[in-house]
């Protein structure tokens, strides 16, 4: 039973009702505290050595684990005595970190050498887990890595005992053991690897143990011996050693007997098999597979993009994200089912580690296909084709907006116009630039490929299946068909490491990309191939996109397209271009039709596409404008039942708020249950509680101990007090039960005392 104290300290006792109170003796029993604290350092190695020894065994590092737990229970139990009291706990917290200091710098180079000997283990398995080749590691100054890892592991549990006992000696706060746990355990977790089960039993009993301790309130920090503790509100029945011990056997048993049952039930190999994937932990995979390979820079984009361009800039994007809010309008004719491309910037020699191409030079960059595409129309050739096209650059950056097959275009600025004609290729023209060949100049140029990526080239190309007789686009094929049995097209492909070659990376580690992760590796194949090839930025608008354009019935056709035309009855439109349609690809030359784009991108097939926020995303799933958009490109795109997810969440919603109101409503009823069979007294105490916590909404009543001084603070000025304290008590502590008037006069004195509060 638990008694507000008094706050004045020169009382003696506690003084309950009139002529009732606690005797100060009762404050005299005693208890061997030492003892208590000993067992507070017990659950702080527990969840100490628990936590330490699951992650590194789960690593398979090698270390000696006697030493371990022999110097982590050795610590646990002198940090715990430290609090015996205030002298003690100051001169020990002050000796202990010293103590931590001072092995630090003498043991650093072994401590140092065993973590990194850890974290080699650790990236091994992530390696392993994620199939990732030649991720790296540290240099160990210390060859036994036994004995390193050994210094390391008793040195972090001598830190760790410290964190950990904060959290149990003085509150027992087992939320923060739960989450330290957690976080200590992550990766090991989620790479599937094992800890010891004895660590596991370790950690489980500690938290458990902190957890029934806290609940049973005696868990606080003092600096006497006193069994009875008074504190700021209530008396604490505190140290009971006997009853702790206790407690340790009671929970101790049946974790063990739980996690027998289990085993006997769900042995490993059972339930390796039942387990199956994780849906969600796949979703995860590229989240923590970028913090392994690039720590938290990772998660972050290093410059400004859009799309994931930057003007041959690459490495820096962690994820695409996408506003698509409108960059360009666009008015033209299709005139074929092929996408338009608009090229922003053309890449010319790729500086590796820099992870840049370089601005292409323009010496370099002729328009022969231009020129012989233009005298193929003006001769009257019947598949020859003349298009114009209108591009107003809302948003967009400065850029040429350079069309296929047009003449020298002029830098487009934001808010301003310009008209483009060109005259587009077909099947049915054919060669037409057999007589144009590339100077040596030029295909030496565009044949350059640094030397450091040369072996991870080879290495790819080799997987290829090339043999000597495939043309330019046979090869393209092959190199298409690897990317889409291998390399995943992704959004969120995690920035490029610091110290590693974009090109490199994605090819012999990461596995994985955009865009521009496929061409710029693409290009360098082909360059080491010998066929001629450049990178290009901009953007590519699918004719998906053009048939949602916006029909312009009142502009004349004849002036936006004359000639051949796959499409003959489509009339002129006008598109909105958005950063999703911002887009890489290859270009590579051949003496017949000169520079010819090549897509190499693998479609997605993921949810990745919408790299929108999670907030944006929620609001797409309960938006009811796009429950029956069966057929929009995001659908397609991202392969799920959006609507169906949408509906199950409303109902996961609904349900949760039936849940909540149930609840409510079972308080209310099991409280309306207990009054009506309770008899008078207990009623009216019922009533009285109920009453006192509505009032302590507006007056502070935390120090009024009894019937009386509660009166005093509520209504300092009521007549009839005497009487409702002589029912209240009489109801409280009689065994005679009040009468039915007794009880209706102190209901109405409540309410009116409730009243005159409120007031």
């Amino acid at each position: 039973m638990r008694f507000k104290r008094n706050k004045e300290k020169e009382l003696e006792g506690n003084h309950l009702i009139e002529g009732l109170e606690i005797s100060g003796n009762f404050y005299d029993k005693n208890e061997n505290r030492i003892l208590t604290l000993l067992l507070k350092g017990i659950i702080v190695y527990l969840v100490t050595a628990g936590m330490l020894g699951g992650t590194i065994t789960a690593t398979g590092t090698e270390f000696n684990q006697i030493v371990f737990n022999v110097v982590v229970f050795v610590l646990s139990m002198a940090i715990s005595l430290i609090y015996y009291n205030k002298k003690s706990e100051n001169i020990g917290d002050i000796a202990y970190l010293f103590m931590i200091i001072f092995f630090g710098i003498a043991f650093g180079t072994y401590i140092n050498s065993g973590f990194y000997a850890w974290m080699n283990d650790v990236i091994g398995a992530a390696g392993a887990y994620f199939d990732l080749p030649d991720i790296g590691g540290y240099v160990q100054a210390v060859r036994n890595t036994r004995l390193a890892v050994t210094f390391a592991s008793c040195y972090l549990g001598a830190v760790c005992v410290i964190l950990v006992n904060m959290s149990i000696v003085k509150r027992m706060m087992y939320g923060d053991l739960i989450l330290n746990a957690m976080i200590v355990l992550f990766l090991p977790v989620y790479m599937e690897l094992e800890p010891n089960y004895v660590y596991d039993v370790m950690l489980i009993c500690g938290i458990v143990m902190s957890v029934i301790w806290k609940i049973g309130g005696r868990y606080e920090k003092t600096d006497n011996n006193s069994v009875y503790v008074r504190n700021k509100k209530e008396i604490t029945y505190t140290y009971c050693f006997k009853g702790h011990v206790f407690a340790f056997a009671q929970i101790l048993i049946p974790v063990l007997m739980i996690l027998l049952v289990l085993y006997i039930i769900m042995p490993k190999d059972t339930f390796e098999l039942l387990r199956g994937k994780s849906e969600n932990k796949e979703i995860t995979d590229d989240i923590v597979e970028t913090f392994i390979t690039s720590g938290f820079a990772g998660f972050f984009n290093r410059y400004e993009n859009i799309g994931g361009m930057n003007s041959g800039r690459l490495g820096g994007v962690n994820s695409v994200r996408l506003d698509y809010e409108t960059d360009l309008v666009i008015t033209y004719a299709p005139y074929n089912l092929d996408p338009v491309y608009l090229r922003t910037f053309i890449g010319g020699d790729y500086h590796p580690y820099q992870n840049l191409w370089s601005v292409a030079n323009p010496l370099m960059l002729n328009r022969n296909e231009y020129e012989r595409l233009k005298a193929l129309y003006d001769s009257g050739n019947p598949y020859s084709t003349k298009c114009v096209m209108d591009i107003d650059n809302e948003a967009g950056d400065n850029g040429e907006y350079a069309l296929y097959y047009s003449d020298k275009d002029s830098i487009l600025n934001v808010g301003r116009s310009a008209s483009r004609t060109f005259y587009p290729a077909n099947e049915q023209i054919g060669a037409y630039l057999s007589d144009e060949k590339m100077t040596k100049e030029e295909r030496e140029y565009w044949l350059s490929v640094p030397n450091d990526n040369v072996p991870s080239l080879i290495n790819t190309i080799q997987k290829l299946g090339i043999t000597d007789d495939m043309d330019e686009m046979e090869i393209a094929d092959r190199i298409r068909k690897y990317y889409y049995d291998n390399i995943p097209y992704t959004l969120r492909p995690g920035s490029t490491p610091i110290r590693r070659d974009f090109i490199n990376y994605f090819l012999d580690s990461n596995k994985k990309g955009y865009c521009v992760h496929f061409a710029s590796a693409a290009v360098l194949m082909f360059r080491y191939m010998g066929i001629p090839a450049r990178y290009v930025e901009g953007y590519a608008i699918d004719y998906n996109e053009i048939t949602n354009g916006k029909a312009m019935e009142e502009l004349n056709k004849d002036d936006y397209l004359t000639g051949f035309s796959e499409l003959p009855n489509v009339p002129v439109v006008t598109i909105d271009v958005t950063d999703a349609s911002a887009h890489a690809w290859v270009e590579i030359y051949t003496d017949d039709y000169g520079w010819v784009q090549v897509e190499l991108t693998p479609p997605s097939s993921d949810i990745e596409n919408d790299s929108s926020t999670l907030w944006d995303r929620f609001l797409k799933l309960l938006s009811p404008q796009n429950i029956d958009d069966e057929g929009s490109d995001e659908s397609k795109s991202n392969n799920i039942d959006t609507a169906k997810i949408r509906r199950n969440l409303i109902i996961a919603i609904i349900l949760l708020f039936i849940a909540a109101f149930a609840w409510q409503l079972y308080r209310i009823v099991s409280w309306y249950a207990g009054y009506k069979r309770a008899d008078t007294n207990t009623k009216l105490i019922i009533l009285y509680h109920q009453f006192l916590k509505r009032a302590a909404r507006k007056k502070d009543i935390s120090d009024a101990r009894n019937y009386r001084e509660q009166m005093i603070v509520l209504s300092p000025d009521g007549q009839d007090n005497e009487k409702l304290i002589m029912i209240l008590e009489k109801a409280g502590f009689s065994s005679k039960q009040i009468t039915a008037s007794e009880f209706e006069y102190c209901k109405n004195r409540l309410k009116e005392i409730k009243r005159g509060i409120k007031k």
